[in-house]
């Protein structure tokens, strides 16, 4: 052990290896059809859009508990609270008013600059929630989930 020299040590020998290494830059090219690269940039972006969901419990409870929330350009997912139908201001101030109108399954934000976002009803989903507890005389607790894209304002 006392006498190995410090020169063939495996460390040692390791590091005088990437020491005495040359390197060579290089370039890799890839080549794209423009459809091809409009498809994956529309790919990139599309986990980034705004959106708005509206969740809605319903089940052996008389009055159906509702929430929503916007998820924003950034990725984040900011609370509205208690509400899925009709106008309001928000607890943000870069957010001067969102209106949802449920029945027409749209809805819109109106930015404190004055910019208006538009959003349309794409997706509905359910799928029974709370377990067992979430019953009572066979009727289970059911979580719906709506989901508002971005559209072309028209309204």
């Amino acid at each position: 052990m006392g006498n190995s020299s410090s020169s063939s040590h495996p460390i040692n020998q390791l590091q005088s290896t990437f020491h005495n290494l040359t390197l060579i830059p290089f370039t890799i090219t890839m080549k794209f059809t423009l459809p091809t690269a409009a498809f994956a940039i529309s790919l990139l972006g599309a986990a980034d859009a705004a959106r708005i969901e509206t969740y809605v419990t319903t089940g052996p409870q008389i009055i159906p508990y509702y929430t929503s929330a916007y998820f924003g350009d950034d990725g984040k997912q900011y609370s509205l609270g208690g509400f899925r139908d009709g106008c309001r201001k928000t607890k943000y101030d870069w957010i001067k008013e969102i209106c949802i109108d449920d029945g027409k399954l749209r809805a819109h934000i109106v930015y404190s600059g004055g910019t208006k976002k538009c959003f349309r009803r794409t997706k509905d989903s359910s799928k029974t929630c709370g377990g067992s507890e979430g019953c009572w005389q066979g009727v289970c607790q059911r979580c719906w989930t709506y989901v508002y894209t971005e559209a072309k304002c028209t309204w």
